[in-house]
């Protein structure tokens, strides 16, 4: 068995869910530390036989007002797992399903039954998620991508299905439709608020010409106005564009109005973009860069243009010991994402355990203390977004350094 992870605390007695109490907050912590000093039973994981898979989809259900939900049978709780097993997507999909099968067995919780389904089958997300409801399931995690999540969603509202999907697209949230992905918009409100704390309030954006460009400077503007800040100027580029001459061009020209510079995108973009911010006098002497988790990718390191550059993005220990844990069970490096579809596993199987919620629904979601996982603490809101606690990172010399610690409890709701 794998070494249990480090916790920041003690871990509570069984029941580990108590949702009036303070202890909330450390379920899954504390599943995932017992999950290891425990005995790997055989779990269930159920697929349809092929000939079911095969079969037509049902009529789309009507959203008509469902009755009040069936009993609890007795026996594992089933939850419903969506998520694209076959197509182009399938090498996500199947490590997002061994994070999932992992989590379970190290969970050692007998009191869970995974339900999978393909969303590729024929007929699609949509039969796939009549098939989970028809399974009598009490929860459904995933699908990964925010077009599937709006085709499963008919079928789990009309059943009374919560949902807790994989995506970053907060707009497919919604009555009983949760995100639990890392959005974008909490990258950015983050580190701006933090730049504002070091005096850096004028904000300039370069960004691509994509929804998610567009959600970025939507949260910008949000941002800079809670700050006292200001938007002083925006940049959009084609996606694929190989040089950013012309656009850093025209932010040098407007240097004076900004302190602080949004490069939202990693990768390719940001190797192409740095070694140009000097010449057009946006160096961090002048300007402090900003961006979003897509900076935590060690290739930026050799870039020293980066360096002193700040960005948002969950705290990198316990995915350490996650990846670590996966490599070593299937020989391979997990996407990052893998770590969403391990964490609402292990969710689902502490509220399957809780006695005060026989059956779950919203209020046992939306708790105010919400829950911590391989990504830090979480809460999901009643609209169906979540809310992160995210550090702070700087790029240095060879290393990304915590300047500012995630956060190890949530402020009471709107404060």
């Amino acid at each position: 068995m794998s070494p249990s992870l480090a916790l920041a605390r003690p871990l509570p007695a069984w029941p580990f869910f108590a949702p009036a109490r303070r202890v909330a907050l450390p379920v899954i912590a504390a599943l995932m530390a017992a999950g290891l000093l425990a005995g790997c039973a055989p779990k269930t994981v159920t697929a349809p036989p092929p000939t079911q898979q095969a079969t037509e989809p049902p009529p789309a259900p009507e959203l008509t007002p469902a009755p009040t939900p069936a009993p609890v049978p007795a026996g594992p709780a089933k939850v419903g797992l969506l998520l694209p097993l076959s197509g182009s997507n399938a090498g996500l999909g199947q490590a997002m399903l061994q994070a999932s099968e992992m989590a379970l067995f190290e969970s050692g919780s007998d009191n869970l039954s995974l339900e999978v389904r393909d969303t590729e089958q024929p007929g699609g997300v949509a039969a796939a998620s009549q098939q989970l409801v028809d399974a009598g399931v009490q929860m459904v995690l995933g699908p990964i991508f925010a077009s599937a999540v709006t085709q499963a969603s008919p079928a789990m509202r009309n059943a009374q299905v919560p949902m807790i999907a994989f995506s970053t697209d907060r707009s497919v949230a919604g009555t009983g439709v949760y995100v639990m992905g890392i959005l974008p918009q909490l990258q950015v409100d983050r580190v701006v608020r933090y730049a504002a704390t070091l005096d850096r309030k004028r904000i300039a954006a370069l960004v691509p010409d994509t929804a998610f460009g567009r959600t970025v400077i939507g949260q910008l503007q949000q941002t800079v106005l809670t700050t006292g800040g200001a938007l002083a100027a925006i940049e959009y580029y084609p996606p694929g564009t190989s040089d950013f001459s012309p656009f850093l061009q025209r932010l040098g020209n407007a240097k004076g109005t900004f302190d602080a510079l949004m490069i939202p995108e990693g990768g390719d973009v940001l190797h192409l973009v740095a070694p140009l911010l000097s010449y057009y006098g946006l160096d961090q002497t002048k300007v402090h860069l900003l961006g979003t988790s897509l900076w935590n990718d060690q290739a930026l390191l050799r870039e020293p243009a980066l360096v002193g550059g700040i960005f948002a993005a969950p705290a990198n220990e316990a995915w350490a010991g996650f990846a670590n844990r996966y490599r070593s069970n299937y020989g391979t490096q997990p996407p990052r994402i893998a770590s969403v579809a391990y964490d609402a596993t292990l969710l689902a199987g502490a509220l399957t355990r809780d006695p005060n919620h026989p059956r779950i629904d919203d209020s046992a979601l939306t708790g105010p203390d919400g829950f911590s996982g391989i990504d830090g603490i979480f809460r999901f809101r009643p609209d169906g977004t979540v809310e992160r606690g995210l550090a702070i990172y700087e790029i240095q010399t060879g290393a990304f350094g915590v300047i500012d610690p995630p956060p190890q409890s949530f402020p009471p709701p709107g404060a």
